[in-house]
């Protein structure tokens, strides 16, 4: 194989590899994220709301957060997992998985645990 074919072979594993969020995922947004932050503010969120109204019906559910890449994105993903620990989801409940695939956005779901 030549070193262009390899690089185009390399390049479309990694395209493929890049999760797109699932239907039933919802979208935050940065702008959407409150500049002053409370459990109140937390609740308020309505993509949070729709996505907890799933993850509270779920026998053995987990909350799946997919954020955007780098160190912004990744302190944005743990600000949030602390919040739902502080809101009563056990730590154990929530995943944190890196590429969003919409930039500046984070793909929150809920889906049951793969037993």
């Amino acid at each position: 194989m030549r070193i262009r074919d390899f690089r185009i072979f390399v390049i479309a594993i990694l395209l493929l590899s890049i999760q797109a969020p699932t239907a039933s995922a919802e979208l935050l947004s940065r702008a959407a994220w409150p500049e002053v932050r409370s459990g109140t503010a937390i609740v308020r969120i309505p993509a949070l709301q729709r996505v907890m109204r799933r993850f509270e019906g779920m026998r053995h559910g987990v909350i799946v957060i997919r954020y955007p890449g780098g160190d912004q994105g990744n302190q944005w993903a743990v600000e949030l997992r602390d919040w739902l620990v502080a809101l009563g989801v056990a730590s154990n409940q929530i995943v944190l998985e890196p590429g969003s695939g919409v930039p500046g956005t984070m793909a929150i779901d809920a889906k049951e645990r793969v037993q």
